[in-house]
Formats: C-alpha cells, sequence, structure tokens
C-alpha cells in the first residue's frame, strides 16, 4: 500500500554527492545560505537548477526580492553561474551526480582559478562581491543621467 504523498510525488532519480565544498563557503547572508541549500535539493544530475526567482521564493516562502538580493552572492562566492534567466549551474564541488566519478571528472575539468580550494576564497569572494556592487552603481548612475528630449531628437529643417 502506498500513501498519497508517494502517488503525488514524481520519484527522482537517486544522485550522488561529495558536498567537500561546503567547507569553501564563505560568510554568506542567511538568505544566500538557505537559497543554496534549497537550490542543492532542486537540483538536476551534475547540478543544473531549472527554477525562476518566483519559483525559488515561493519554494522558500520567500518574497522574490530576497532570491534577487541573495542570488549576487552566491554568484559572487563562485557557488553559483547564471546560466540564462531560470537556469542556474551550481559548482561542480557543489552538485550532485550519478556516479562520483562523474563528480571527480568534473572537478578536474575546472580552471585553477574556479576551483573552491584554491586560494583566499573569503577574499576572492569579497573582491567579486565588490565588483558587483561597482557595476550595479555604475549601472543606477547611467539610468540617473537622463538627456532631456530636445537634446536627443534630431533639429528639423523649416519646410519653405
Amino acid at each position: 500500500m502506498t500513501s498519497a504523498a508517494e502517488e503525488r510525488t514524481p520519484r527522482r532519480p537517486m544522485l550522488w554527492g561529495s558536498f567537500n565544498g561546503l567547507a569553501y563557503v564563505p560568510r554568506l547572508p542567511p538568505t544566500a545560505y538557505a537559497l543554496l541549500l534549497h537550490m542543492m535539493t532542486e537540483q538536476e544530475v551534475g547540478g543544473l537548477v531549472v527554477a525562476t526567482h518566483d519559483e525559488l521564493a515561493q519554494g522558500l516562502a520567500m518574497e522574490r526580492g530576497m532570491i534577487s538580493r541573495a542570488m549576487p552572492h552566491l554568484v559572487a562566492a563562485r557557488l553559483v553561474t547564471v546560466v540564462r534567466r531560470g537556469r542556474f549551474q551550481l559548482h561542480p564541488m557543489l552538485a550532485a551526480y550519478g556516479d562520483p566519478r562523474d563528480q571527480q571528472r568534473a572537478i578536474r575539468s575546472l580552471p585553477r582559478d574556479m576551483r573552491l580550494d584554491e586560494g583566499d576564497f573569503e577574499e576572492e569572494y569579497e573582491r567579486r562581491l565588490e565588483l558587483h556592487a561597482q557595476e550595479k552603481a555604475r549601472k543606477a548612475k547611467m539610468r540617473n543621467k537622463v538627456t532631456p528630449i530636445e537634446s536627443r531628437r534630431p533639429k528639423l529643417k523649416p519646410v519653405r
């Protein structure tokens, strides 16, 4: 006899993961930690997470804006890569695979600068987060720098 929950929930494939990358997670805001752990539970084989910010927010019972503010922390820490809208890739040291050898191959194929266990991950996180803040400030400045309509329109020559 099966329970009603088992009948409604589709079976997910069994995944294997050695989450050694969690040892290299910098001091993140609590929301970013919650988001990372939620994404780890929602991942497909190889660490792909297919979910919009709205879906992630709904899964965590948070507002969408909280997800949008937490995601740059995960990206700056190199724990998550944004593939495109609604698709995120977890770092291979955090991703789950069908076989342990698959994870080992994925980690070995990483460039040295993308490995979490190389260099000072905390310092790199701070540096990347600062770059993100600078880029955000630059874009805000560009948005506020509005030119009058008259200067954008070409001057028309009078018709005689």
